[in-house]
């Protein structure tokens, strides 16, 4: 009975695959008429000073001040899939690179002491520098795999593109839409492109150790579902070779009121352990955070609690930006080791007030309670640290140009100050930062 019931059942939703690959090997329109074409130029300028001159250059020289500024350029082709039961593709890209203004002693690396601007193998700023990279791809029903240079975008491994040019992985990445509400994501990475090198076989690590020549590979898998109302849940894993294996989780839930606007809450979690040769030393992190907001028309209040178990920092990928917890911020990630942190976020849609496009948003953050003292291996640094704190205070402005010839021409302003208190100052610094961003995506519709 039961066999014939599993037999019946596996034969439905072999049905059910082969209706949903027929189907959209049918609807695939060709490798030229579903292709996209895009450019977009970003114009950045980055400031910042970091007040008591504790931060080191490249030089090694204690750097109080640093200005770039640079022009980028970021060229993206993706086709569609040839017709058929197995569709292929192909994903380009080009990256540019100019440098406006920047010079020795007031430049970082762009890569791992901040800044945007890139330096040669003498340690001088570029002038500038560009790259250019690629991906196969195919689908099958509504599943997708691509293998190149890629953009991989998840809690456990998203790409960095905070600066002026973003990071790209080499490896393979699936996608699988084949359930509504639920998209699954796969992949695997070798190597490395850094926001701010023009080669592609950078080694991997982590943001707050640095390039693993010994780490071979990092590999992610997990989930996003929506198939709830107003609920979007997460789940994730991650294997960062001979380093660690890191799992997320989070739920956000949106609650329309009757009186009026919405309540919004949920809660994110990461779990960091050691694996293999442990090339960072033993790491039992726990990081989680929580939150609650309310909305109501073009505003949006929000409160957030995080908190960081463990002896080590918590860490992530090198040179990406795969962090939901609810304190990452803009001069500082808020991770160190036992910290806690409170935070206050109020956001503008200035639309209500009469200004579509504009958008305004100011955050405060305190952590206290930083005690590294037990920190070993790649983060013994933090020993130092016995009763730290940290606030910060971030506001944002964006402008988004609404119509005309400069139609979605975008301009942020985002304004950093960062103090630290108690013993924190012995490995982190004080710090002012300005950044001004325009970015300008060109219409090229005229390609199709």
């Amino acid at each position: 009975m039961w066999f014939k019931l599993i037999t019946l059942g596996m034969a439905g939703a072999g049905a059910c695959l082969s209706s949903a690959v027929v189907g959209a090997a049918e609807s695939a329109k060709g490798f030229i008429e579903e292709s996209t074409t895009s450019v977009g130029l970003r114009n950045f300028y980055w400031n910042a000073d970091n007040r008591n001159g504790s931060y080191r250059s490249p030089e090694g020289e204690q750097q109080s001040y640093r200005q770039e500024w640079a022009q980028g350029v970021l060229a993206k082709f993706n086709s569609g899939y040839t017709q058929g039961l197995v569709g292929f593709g192909l994903n380009l890209h080009y990256m540019g690179a100019l440098k406006l203004d920047g010079g020795n002693g007031r430049v970082g690396d762009g890569i791992g002491n901040g800044g945007i601007v890139s330096r040669d193998n003498q340690g001088d700023p570029k002038s500038g520098y560009s790259k250019a990279g690629g991906a196969l791809k195919m689908r099958v029903g509504h599943t997708e795999l691509a293998y190149g240079d890629l953009f991989p975008d998840s809690p456990v491994l998203k790409y960095g593109d905070i600066r002026l040019l973003p990071q790209t992985l080499r490896g393979w990445n699936a996608t699988d839409r084949s359930f509504d509400g639920l998209t699954l994501n796969a992949g695997r990475f070798v190597s490395s492109s850094d926001r701010a090198q023009p080669n592609h076989g950078g080694h991997l690590g982590t943001a707050y150790s640095g390039r693993q020549a010994n780490t071979e590979f990092v590999s992610y898998y997990g989930g996003i579902y929506t198939g709830i109302n107003n609920v979007k849940i997460k789940l994730f894993g991650s294997e960062l070779d001979d380093i660690w294996n890191q799992q997320f989780a989070s739920i956000d839930y949106r609650l329309p009121l009757d009186v009026g606007g919405v309540i919004n809450t949920g809660g994110n979690y990461y779990r960091t352990r050691n694996t293999g040769a442990a090339l960072l030393g033993d790491n039992r992190n726990d990081a989680w955070s929580t939150r609650v907001g309310y909305a109501l028309g073009g505003h949006k209040f929000e409160l957030a609690y995080t908190q960081i178990d463990g002896d080590q920092p918590f860490d992530y990928v090198w040179n990406s930006f795969d962090i939901e917890l609810d304190s990452a911020a803009q001069g500082s990630d808020f991770n160190s080791p036992n910290e806690k942190i409170w935070s206050a976020r109020y956001d503008l849609d200035a639309a209500v007030l009469g200004v579509p496009g504009l958008s305004f948003t100011a955050r405060y953050l305190r952590g206290t309670d930083i005690d590294g003292r037990d920190a070993c291996g790649a983060y013994s640094r933090y020993q130092a640290v016995r009763n730290g704190s940290q606030w910060e205070r971030d506001l944002w402005v964006k402008y988004v140009v609404q119509a005309g010839p400069a139609k979605n021409l975008s301009l942020r302003l985002m304004l950093a100050s960062m103090r630290t208190g108690g013993d924190y100052g012995a490995i982190a610094n004080d710090l002012d930062q300005t950044r001004i961003i325009l970015e300008y995506p060109l219409d090229l519709g005229f390609l199709k």
